[in-house]
Order: C-alpha cells, then sequence, then structure tokens
C-alpha cells in the first residue's frame, strides 16, 4: 500500500502550496546572491533603500542552488517511489520539441541586440540562473510532479497543463509593481503563458526537467545580454521589434504545445509518470 501525503494528496491545493514552499527557500537563496554583489561588479540589478539603507537586488546563483535543494527534499520526501525529475533520459528529445521555438527567439533577441545594444555576457549568463532553475521549479518541477502522482485520469492531465501554464504566465503581472511598463508587461504575461504551455507540454512527455531548465535559462540569457533589460534588472520599459518577433515565437510556442499535448498522446504521458512514481497500475 502506498504511503499516504495528506495535504499533498490533494492535487491543486498543493500545487500552490509547493510554490509558497519553493519561494520560502529562494528567498534564502537571494542572500547568497547578495553576498556574490562584493565580489562580481555588475551583479546587482538594481537597490533598494530600506530603513535608509541602500541593499542591491540580485538573482542569479543563489537561488539556482536553492532549486537544486527543494528538488532533492521533494525527491528524499516521497522516497523511495520517486525517481526525480533531473534524469538525463528525455533531455535530447525535449531540447529538439524546444528547438524550433528557441531559434526563433533567439532571433528575436539579436534584434533587440542590434537595436538597443548589449551588456555584460557574464552578467546575463549569471543572472539567467535564477529563472532558469528557480521558475522551473516552481511552476512546474515539482508542482506538476506531484499532481502526477495523484493522477486520476488521463482528462485530469489537461488541467495541470493549463494551470502552470497560466500561472506562470500572471505571475510575470508582479513586474509592474516593480515598475516595468504596464503594457508592455501585461504583453509579456500572456508571452510568458504562451512560452509556459511549451515547457510544460515538453515536461510532460518527457518526465525530465533539464529541457525546460536549459531552454529557460537559455531564453533568459540572450535576453539579458540586452542593454535595456541588463539596466532594469529584466523589468520591460517597452516594446521594440525585437520584443515582438519573440512575441510571435511565443505564440509558436503555443501552438506547437498544443500539438504536442494532443490527446493521443496522454497513455505515453501516463506510462511515463507511472514510471517514474513507481506505480504499476494503470489510471
Amino acid at each position: 500500500m502506498r504511503k499516504q501525503h495528506k495535504i499533498l494528496d490533494h492535487a491543486i491545493i498543493s500545487y500552490f502550496l509547493l510554490m509558497i514552499f519553493a519561494s520560502i527557500f529562494f528567498s534564502l537563496g537571494s542572500y547568497l546572491d547578495l553576498a556574490l554583489c562584493s565580489f562580481i561588479p555588475g551583479y546587482a540589478s538594481g537597490i533598494t533603500v530600506v530603513a535608509g539603507r541602500e541593499i542591491p537586488n540580485a538573482s542569479g546563483i543563489g537561488v539556482a542552488i536553492m532549486a537544486v535543494i527543494v528538488l532533492g527534499i521533494f525527491k528524499i520526501w516521497f522516497r523511495p517511489d520517486y525517481e526525480g525529475c533531473l534524469k538525463i533520459k528525455g533531455l535530447k528529445t525535449g531540447l529538439l520539441m524546444l528547438l524550433p521555438f528557441l531559434l526563433l527567439h533567439y532571433a528575436g533577441s539579436i534584434v533587440s541586440w542590434i537595436s538597443l545594444g548589449t551588456s555584460s555576457v557574464l552578467i546575463a549568463f549569471l543572472r539567467a540562473f535564477a529563472p532558469g532553475f528557480g521558475e522551473e521549479v516552481m511552476f512546474r518541477g515539482i508542482g506538476i510532479a506531484n499532481f502526477m502522482r495523484v493522477l486520476k485520469s488521463e482528462k485530469q492531465i489537461s488541467v495541470i497543463f493549463w494551470l502552470s501554464s497560466i500561472v506562470f504566465g500572471l505571475s510575470h503581472i508582479a513586474n509592474i509593481m516593480g515598475g516595468g511598463d504596464p503594457f508592455a508587461v501585461l504583453i509579456q504575461s500572456v508571452y510568458a503563458i504562451g512560452v509556459g504551455m511549451l515547457l510544460g507540454a515538453v515536461y510532460l512527455r518527457t518526465g525530465s526537467l533539464w529541457p525546460c531548465i536549459l531552454g529557460h535559462m537559455s531564453v533568459d540569457f540572450m535576453e539579458f545580454i540586452r542593454a535595456d533589460l541588463s539596466a532594469s534588472g529584466g523589468l520591460m520599459m517597452g516594446m521594440g521589434l525585437g520584443d515582438w518577433i519573440t512575441i510571435v515565437a511565443a505564440i509558436f510556442a503555443a501552438v506547437w504545445a498544443l500539438r504536442l499535448m494532443n490527446r493521443k498522446y496522454y497513455p505515453e504521458i501516463v506510462q511515463i509518470w507511472r514510471k517514474k512514481w513507481n506505480i504499476s497500475s494503470a489510471v
């Protein structure tokens, strides 16, 4: 008889609880990123004034480290049933699924480089670790995995696919509070839903989070090289030609994701995740 996990056995509620759990660890990771600001010039993405003190804002390696720790805790909690989501198996297949979208998105980023200028490649690389690892773990890594653990019917696969995509997209609206241009941020949120759909589809189809982490990290790396996003800490302050190309890439991502999530693939998805959770019976 399989072990019961009470609250985590509630598929939808647990998705949001696991997001909160991950965010707590990411806030701890921000302290490591803060420390790195003292050693890496330009690592900080801005300054926050607290009680008259100027405190650098930074997010990158520290968040990534905590994301891996969260995945480790999640795997240990469910041992020995869960094999984890950082398996190499599925990496090649997942990257091939992402490749058309990535190439189109890279083209948009390069157009932005040409029209807006570039910044430090090293800083862009370091900052890209936070969304690449952090957002993938928070919005897909543990929430989708737990949902597939308690899956009762193939039809429910569409629930977690849409839930994770929409929540991921809407989370970007918070950038308005950070000073981002409202129109650009709203467009970015819609864009993120499309991208989230593809990343979610790849994760569900492969059972590996690596394609999503590497694909997400590469997209943000290309964008963070832009002079304007580097200066704003990743906040959208307007829409240029390159941004509209990336919107086209996101639309393509959404359409391609729906194709990848055709119901004929549901039995295959179920088998992938039942194997990951060491569940022998069929739904």
